[in-house]
């Protein structure tokens, strides 16, 4: 099975109202959402449309997968400063 990864949480919730299955969402190195999607053969046309601005769908499907995703990033960086603040306890009682 082919990936498409993006950083660009509004072009995923452009993806998410058009089908593409999210498969998976990592953090990088900086704490990052890295949202990883099924990909498809329309997935290049559609991503064209979105940053041309042709690309056409419901407001309010859009607006909540935004939510959706933003709270799934949200998770990762409170897990990210979650690690951060037990590594720094961590380093100070050595």
């Amino acid at each position: 099975m082919k990936s498409f990864e993006t950083y660009d949480l509004y072009l995923s919730s452009a993806l998410k109202i058009n089908g593409f299955r999210l498969i998976d969402l990592r953090k990088d190195e900086k704490g990052r959402g890295i949202f990883v999607f099924e990909d498809r053969p329309d997935r290049p046309h559609l991503v064209k449309d979105y940053f041309s601005g042709e690309l056409t769908g419901s407001l309010k499907a859009f607006s909540n997968a935004w939510a959706d995703l933003k709270s799934l990033v949200n998770e990762i960086e409170m897990e990210t400063n979650h690690e951060q603040k037990n590594l720094i306890f961590l380093l100070s009682i050595r």
